[in-house]
């Protein structure tokens, strides 16, 4: 499950937060994983992967969930750009010739086999 920050302002006042400098570990409209934990859930808090890499509850308020079939008309595809060295590329283009592919293609399956992302409708 993906949820989207929309409020962390009791968080970032409280007091062990405030005397520490790092970027908030929770930062708004930002999405993030959610693990699932039965007993949290329960008493209202979510167990979330946050900036820090580490997984911590917080309160379920200070995120909505993300519905993946629900995407409006409004979202668009976005653009990765990646940069390899001549040897990774080269490398790429012999899967992607072996495998009767476009390079495009075999990334994009490759990250659908290997990533939890949501499935557009």
């Amino acid at each position: 499950m993906y949820v989207r920050c929309v409020d962390n302002r009791q968080y970032l006042s409280h007091p062990s937060i405030q005397d520490d400098p790092i970027i908030p570990d929770l930062v708004i409209g930002r999405v993030y994983k959610a693990l699932p934990d039965y007993q949290e859930e329960q008493l209202g808090y979510l167990r979330i992967i946050d900036e820090s890499g580490e997984d911590y509850t917080f309160p379920a308020a200070y995120f909505e969930r993300i519905d993946a079939q629900a995407q409006d008309d409004r979202d668009i595809d976005a653009q990765i750009t990646i940069h390899l060295n001549g040897l990774d590329k080269a490398v790429l283009r012999a899967e992607a010739l072996a495998a009767q592919k476009s390079v495009s293609a075999l990334v994009r399956e490759w990250i659908a086999e290997r990533l939890d992302l949501p499935q557009p409708a």
